[in-house]
């Protein structure tokens, strides 16, 4: 009997009772963000039709893709530095600002003289895009926000935001369609409206719990390359989880990439709810070095927990839930789901290790297992998606994700000299 204290007594140190309940909090509110994309989604189909939903999607897509790109890691940087060394963070704050405005307005040249090459044949989506490209300033200040809001552990505010803006998104939509002035200029604009509005009440909210320090060039440049090295681990996970898609109009007919383009679009619900989470877990692991690997160990366990738990419940019930939400003509997008579930359960374990990765000062170490993972998935469908077509993308994406996972799991275990028990 006195052998079981030991691990019951790790079991309550392991779960600190802050990082439990920013993680259910995590959750939930990650849920209910779910929630309010599915209704922007349904709306902006329904009123805007396929292409005109496809030229909003589109150009959200460069924008949010060109400021994620160009912000450089701030989020995870700020959250790592602040969460050491708090009294950092007036500099830091000020320091980021003046080091993002050049990174920002070289990302709206660049999407700017990038439009034309990828609206060739749609002078509409041009023309809009020409002023929209401005919101990537949104996009990089809300990565920013983020990270200072981590970094002080201002968990609450952090996804209390990260819910309000596509609340406020889907809530213009909605309204719009129901006077029917939703287009995709309207659409545009009220993306802008909740962006600007969420980005503003939290820098203030951060300015106010950091302050504002002068500028810190040494300690700038030293959190920059974090930040790089950081987010390629990012950009590496993106490109396995969507690289599938890309490459299957080009083997297979444009049904068979609908079905796989939603079972994966599914699938990945379950990784992204414990990538948020990750969010959390690197500032917390960080502040508290000793104590770090418990926090990371305990949620890992935690995220596999209910990942697993999510993903049962869409293996159960995936026909009937495909067909009730995306119409009957889905129903055949179970096959790939099923196929791509466990992948995905391990994929958002692996971002768990990878947030520990990061919280112990490690970001290229984080990146090396998706870059693994990301030549696995290259290879293997370059190898299989011919003669395969969508089962084969889903088992080699299943692979991709698993190896991911192990690899982190060696990685951090190594880099921590953790035991394995």
């Amino acid at each position: 009997m006195q052998d079981a204290a030991p691990p019951a007594g790790a079991l309550r140190r392991l779960f600190s009772r802050g990082l439990v309940r920013a993680g259910i909090v995590t959750y939930v509110f990650s849920g209910l963000t779910l929630v309010a994309n599915l209704v922007t989604g349904i709306v902006t189909a329904r009123a805007l039709g396929p292409d005109g939903r496809g030229v909003t999607v589109a150009l959200l897509t460069v924008s949010q893709l060109a400021g994620f790109l160009f912000a450089m890691g701030v989020a995870q940087s700020l959250s790592y530095f602040i969460a050491r060394r708090p009294q950092d963070g007036p500099r830091l704050l000020t320091t980021w600002l003046l080091m993002l405005v050049p990174l920002t307005a070289l990302a709206i040249a660049i999407s700017e003289a990038l439009l034309p090459v990828i609206f060739a044949t749609d002078q509409q989506a041009l023309d809009i895009g020409r002023w929209f490209m401005f919101s990537i300033v949104l996009v990089v200040g809300l990565e920013l926000n983020y990270g200072l809001l981590l970094g002080i552990h201002d968990f609450l505010v952090y996804n209390v935001l990260r819910f309000v803006q596509p609340l406020l998104i889907a809530l213009s939509f909605v309204v719009m369609w129901r006077l029917d002035e939703l287009t995709v200029e309207s659409a545009l604009i009220g993306s802008i409206a909740g962006s600007g509005l969420v980005l503003v009440i939290g820098l203030l909210r951060a300015a106010r719990r950091i302050g504002i320090g002068p500028p810190a060039p040494g300690l700038g440049l030293t959190s920059l390359w974090y930040g790089i090295r950081g987010q390629g681990s990012t950009v590496a996970a993106n490109v396995t989880a969507r690289l599938d898609v890309a490459m299957l109009p080009a083997f297979v007919t444009s049904g068979s990439v609908g079905l796989y383009s939603v079972a994966t679009n599914i699938s990945l619900i379950v990784y992204q709810l414990s990538n948020t989470f990750a969010g959390l877990v690197l500032p917390a692991a960080a502040r508290d070095p000793q104590r770090g690997p418990l926090k990371v160990v305990g949620s890992l366990w935690a995220s596999l927990a209910a990942a697993a738990a999510i993903a049962l419940v869409l293996a159960l019930f995936a026909r009937p839930l495909l067909g009730f939400v995306y119409g009957d003509e889905f129903r055949d997008a179970a096959e790939p789901l099923l196929l791509l579930l466990p992948g995905a359960v391990l994929f958002a374990g692996a971002s768990i290790l990878g947030a520990g990765l990061l919280a112990a000062g490690r970001p290229f170490t984080a990146t090396l297992p998706q870059l693994v993972g990301m030549a696995v998935t290259v290879v293997g469908l370059f190898v299989f998606l011919r003669i395969g077509g969508i089962t084969a993308a889903a088992l080699v994406s299943t692979v991709s994700y698993a190896t991911v996972f192990f690899v982190t799991l060696v990685a951090y275990k190594l880099v921590t000299g953790r035991a394995w028990g």
